[in-house]
């Protein structure tokens, strides 16, 4: 069972992340082998002014790392205490080359650095109706079908296939 904390906060504070409110993974004991934490982590979580445009400011780049380390480590915290993976399930979902890179560069360092799975928001635009993009493709693809190279590039990671141990 996949589980995740609210994505907003209750207490009014836009640049707080409280631990997740489970004492236990729901329906589980600690240390479930059928659970996973699941969390998002969005720039735009940050406060409305990070995202006039759309999408994050590269001028916030700062701000934004702070958040998506102070989202992740602190998810990453509440997998280990519940004794369960942790999963980055969404983040992303940009549109522009400088700051999708920034966002992607940014979400997949942090969820790196815990050590936590992930996996971008979207591949291909399928008339999403929870997204913001309006008719902006938040996928790999463009409208006319062509890959957005710069977006698969930023998200590429090299990994071991076989290791010693």
């Amino acid at each position: 069972m996949w589980f995740e904390p609210g994505s907003t906060d209750w207490n009014g504070d836009a640049d707080k992340v409280y631990p997740v409110g489970f004492e236990k993974p729901p329906g589980a004991e600690i240390g479930s082998k059928n659970h996973v934490l699941n969390d998002h982590t969005y720039c735009c979580q940050l406060g409305t002014h990070v995202c006039d445009s759309g999408e994050p400011s590269t001028d916030l780049a700062s701000e934004c790392l702070e958040w998506h380390q102070l989202r992740v480590y602190t998810r990453a915290a509440d997998a280990k205490r519940l004794q369960v993976p942790f999963m980055l399930s969404e983040f992303g979902a940009c549109l522009t080359e400088a700051s999708c890179t920034q966002e992607i560069m940014q979400a997949t360092s942090v969820a790196d650095d815990v050590v936590a799975g992930w996996a971008y928001w979207e591949f291909k635009t399928y008339e999403d109706l929870t997204t913001s993009a309006g008719t902006g493709s938040e996928g790999f693809y463009n409208k006319d079908g062509s890959l957005q190279e710069w977006k698969v590039k930023a998200l590429a990671r090299t990994y071991l296939q076989k290791t010693q141990g």
